[in-house]
């Protein structure tokens, strides 16, 4: 093995492990602080992140903003990783997710949004508090935008060309392999009318183990300078 990667790879499976750390905790606060943009008014999301912010935020979907942006070390690592079994398809791959993460900033305006409360907040006219309503309306449209689907839909296509690619690589097993392409198969039913969101919470619960079975081979190569050919 190339041992000028070994830092990545410990930055890399470290930084998965921070990941699903990230990705539990977000499965949990949806059931404390659900979605907001899709069922609660723009005056009531206002309302709450002037006078809780943090409640607020986690309703508009920062831990996914955060878990995406860590994510960025990982992949790079992945493409590292996979860039010998074959090194276009794995540079794809970096590719279509390093544009996703980028994607989902823009869909995910929080810093305008908190803005906008403090300035409801203190707006003394009605006028004043229905232009600040309109602006905060075309932000919240943006949560499940155009970069939201292109995002979700490059998100996919990238770890479902990693997890093949693994299917051929020695550094991982078959089993981490299968549960990828299993879980990006499911996250692409994101797109099924009425059902679709249930397939994409499938996808983020499959994500777990699979981000677990590859911080524990990168982790094992960044401390261990070894690797293990994994057939099962």
């Amino acid at each position: 093995m190339d041992t000028k990667w070994k830092d990545l790879y410990k930055i890399g499976g470290i930084s998965f492990i921070i990941t699903t750390v990230l990705i539990l905790f977000a499965i949990i606060a949806f059931f404390i602080w659900p979605y907001s943009p899709s069922e609660n008014t723009t005056a009531d999301i206002l309302t709450t992140l002037d006078n809780d912010i943090w409640k607020g935020l986690f309703s508009l979907d920062l831990i996914m903003l955060i878990t995406m942006l860590v994510n960025i070390f990982p992949l790079l690592a992945l493409y590292v990783s996979l860039k010998n079994v074959n090194e276009s398809y794995a540079l794809i791959a970096f590719v279509l997710a390093l544009i996703g993460v980028a994607t989902i900033i823009p869909a995910r305006p929080l810093q305008e949004m908190v803005i906008l409360s403090e300035k409801y907040a203190q707006a003394k006219t009605e006028i004043e508090r229905n232009i600040y309503l309109a602006s905060g309306e075309t932000y919240l449209a943006l949560f499940d935008g155009t970069a939201w689907l292109v995002q979700t839909v490059l998100l996919m296509l990238s770890g479902l060309i990693n997890a093949l690619l693994m299917l051929k690589s020695k550094m991982f097993s078959k089993t981490t392999a299968w549960i990828g392409i299993i879980a990006a198969a499911l996250g692409f039913g994101f797109f099924i009318p009425k059902i679709g969101v249930g397939f994409l919470f499938l996808n983020t619960i499959l994500t777990i183990p699979f981000y677990i079975l590859i911080a524990l081979v990168f982790i094992k190569i960044g401390w261990h300078n070894k690797i293990n050919i994994e057939t099962n």
